[in-house]
């Protein structure tokens, strides 16, 4: 703050940049726009209740450290202990960690926030309650607690693709792509040959197109198979029958006479698996999928076991994505919203809060009065002396 507005840009000292009351209103304006965008939603309550959902996940590399081969920073010897990896939900990545080295991790399925829980112990600078959740903090019991349904992979120390390489997104380079069952992304470089982005909706890696026979043995008109050759795929191919040849289930239909329906045993052997080999055979290839395609899934008794065991029900039924209820004051500036919360005060306390904020206001202007007659820069450290002068005071 200066009464020389042309002297914004020098240096005081070869310490504080000088900036104008108007520079810096300007600039805190910018810093809560760009807050709202990034920020959008709510961040008051954590996801734990909620069990084990699909929502977007965060890694916080302060709070847990990788293994050697993950790490960011040179070992030493004197090293510690690698922890176990963790995730947690968008609150608590808020809440919990900020100004940590935190990674989002987009969104995973079947997932419940580890914050706070023996895999997750936020390190909060002065917290009395250390390691404990802030959204959670009447619950101490989760921090013997863990997770066992989570699965985790690299991606939570920042790693993706199966190139194994550390996500920089102002270094990255090309286009990424997320697999739609293991919800890993592959750099389209580390894939080869990608169909245009028009041409599909969906992506399935290879690895999991060959850890699941489901997915290996499916024929649609709406798939597109990377055949895979020397880890690049090579060529495309498009399917040549048209859909899968899906075992009905007759049970329920109705009977053509008044004679007691007799009910039909359902076939149990998957007639698409037997059928395999004219895409792909036992070559590895990368499904690229559009709308329609979970229609030609098999459901005949094999498949649908092998659905239930594997977790790919979201494939028959769409899970809900669980994401921050939106904020609607995130629009706002802090002077509005100080305003907006007064409003909900009873009288008593909004004439408390009023008086206190006058008075702040009358003691600083008498602080800065001196600067403003002298044309004297304030700095930071200035403002600095002025709050601890108040703390000093108000104890």
């Amino acid at each position: 703050m200066t009464a020389e507005s042309n002297s914004a840009n020098h240096l005081n000292d070869g310490e504080d940049t000088i900036v104008t009351a108007c520079g810096y209103l300007t600039a805190q304006a910018d810093l809560e726009r760009e807050a709202a965008e990034v920020l959008s939603g709510k961040f008051d309550e954590c996801t734990y209740d909620k069990g084990y959902v699909h929502q977007p996940l965060y890694a916080c590399l302060t709070c847990t450290r990788p293994p050697a081969q993950y790490s960011q920073l040179p070992v030493t010897d004197g090293a510690k202990e690698p922890t176990a990896p963790a995730g947690m939900c968008y609150a608590c990545s808020i809440e919990c960690h900020a100004g940590h080295n935190v990674v989002e991790l987009f969104t995973k399925r079947h997932f419940r926030c580890d914050c706070g829980t023996k895999r997750l112990r936020p390190q909060l600078p002065g917290d009395k309650d250390r390691g404990c959740c802030q959204l959670k903090r009447l619950r101490s019991a989760l921090a013997e607690m863990e997770n066992t349904h989570n699965v985790y992979n690299h991606n939570f120390w920042g790693f993706y693709c199966r190139c194994d390489q550390f996500y920089d997104p102002d270094s990255e380079s090309g286009m990424m792509i997320q697999c739609l069952v293991c919800n890993d992304w592959f750099h389209d470089k580390c894939i080869g040959k990608v169909p245009d982005e028009e041409r599909y909706d969906d992506y399935i890696c290879r690895e999991c197109v060959d850890k699941h026979s489901v997915l290996h043995s499916i024929n649609s008109s709406q798939a597109i198979y990377g055949i895979v050759t020397d880890g690049q795929v090579i060529r495309l191919e498009t399917s040549e029958d048209g859909c899968c040849p899906i075992v009905a289930d007759d049970s329920h239909s109705a009977p053509e006479s008044d004679k007691p329906a007799t009910k039909k045993a359902r076939k149990s052997a998957c007639q698409l698996r037997q059928k395999v080999g004219k895409i792909g055979g036992k070559q590895s290839f990368d499904l690229f999928m559009s709308d329609g395609w979970k229609d030609h899934i098999c459901t005949c008794i094999d498949c649908m076991r092998e659905i239930e065991h594997s977790g790919l029900g979201f494939l028959i039924k769409e899970e809900d994505l669980v994401e921050p209820e939106e904020d609607d004051t995130r629009t706002e500036s802090l002077y509005e919203s100080a305003l907006r919360q007064m409003q909900t005060l009873d009288h008593t306390q909004a004439v408390d809060a009023a008086a206190a904020y006058h008075s702040l206001s009358r003691r600083l202007k008498d602080y800065l009065r001196p600067f403003a007659t002298s044309g004297a820069v304030v700095t930071g450290q200035d403002i600095r002396a002025f709050f601890d002068q108040q703390a000093r005071s108000d104890a």
